[in-house]
């Protein structure tokens, strides 16, 4: 369970990730603006579209991972291919190990000049990233080094470079709020029993936003740890790809409209300027 900080080492912002929306590629960013109970300005979390938007529960709003300590353990999976960032955490930061993180739980970190995130409980990974990323064993390799949930209460701009530390005396275990997770969230795979494995794998379907989860963990073919047969699977990626089939032609469509705007445009200032010129012409004293 959650520890009060055993230290207070100053850290400093290695790299600040983001992504649209759910299934959507994380990509790199120099400086983000924290928006205070919401998350990251342009992050899947913070406008609703991430895959666990359905889970209320305040640590979804940001996540930190310590950079050396991911690197450590990513090393011996997919031939070591894999960074940080496929880890799919906001903020990397350096100076800070994984259980230094851990024993913030309960604590306020200072990002930065004026940003500051009640740290809530630990960010295990999921099936889903490891299926999406093609790496078998890296959800128990990274499984005490993935980071953890944070909690934005002070918002502000958060640049690569700025300091993290821990606020003293911000230690408060009746602030914790880890959204109702179950023990058997916390334990690592391998180590759980099968009656562990059946309480996660159960998805409230008729709750606002949980087909969201269904459709990543069918897409990528983790669909067991959600407690989805494969024919069920296979009718949500068909319909995944028919929508994005279908999106792709709107798209498209909407492209060749543009295109032929331009061009009518192009046409119509051709036209207005050759007839500007002729009315000149036939206007000058010289005409005939």
């Amino acid at each position: 369970r959650p520890r009060s900080a055993r230290s207070l080492r100053m850290a400093k912002v290695h790299s600040i990730h983001v992504s649209d929306a759910s299934m959507r590629p994380m990509r790199s960013i120099e400086s983000a603006r924290l928006i205070e109970g919401k998350g990251i300005e342009g992050d899947r979390y913070a406008t609703g579209e991430g895959t666990y938007v359905a889970f209320q529960e305040p640590g979804r709003q940001l996540t930190i991972i310590s950079k050396e300590s991911a690197e450590a353990h990513l090393a011996g999976v997919a031939r070591g291919q894999l960074t940080v960032g496929n880890l799919r955490r906001n903020v990397v930061v350096s100076g800070m190990s994984a259980r230094d993180l851990e024993d913030a739980i309960g604590c306020v970190l200072m990002l930065g000049d004026a940003c500051r995130v009640r740290v809530h409980r630990l960010c295990v990974p999921c099936l889903y990233n490891e299926k999406l990323n093609q790496a078998p064993g890296l959800m128990e390799a990274v499984w005490s080094e993935a980071g953890v949930n944070c909690e934005i209460l002070a918002g502000g701009l958060l640049k690569v470079g700025d300091v993290v530390k821990v606020e003293f005396g911000s230690f408060d275990a009746s602030s914790i709020d880890d959204g109702g997770k179950k023990a058997a969230f916390y334990k690592r795979p391998s180590l759980r029993t099968e009656d562990e494995f059946v309480s996660l794998r159960t998805l409230p379907m008729g709750k606002p936003g949980v087909a969201r989860i269904a459709e990543a963990y069918a897409t990528v073919g983790a669909n067991e740890a959600v407690g989805i047969d494969d024919d069920a699977a296979h009718a949500i990626r068909t319909k995944a790809e028919l929508r994005a089939v279908t999106s792709a032609t709107k798209a498209r469509r909407r492209e060749a409209w543009k295109a032929q705007l331009i061009l009518w445009a192009i046409l119509i200032v051709v036209v207005l300027g050759v007839y500007t010129i002729c009315v000149r012409a036939i206007s000058s004293p010289g005409f005939m």
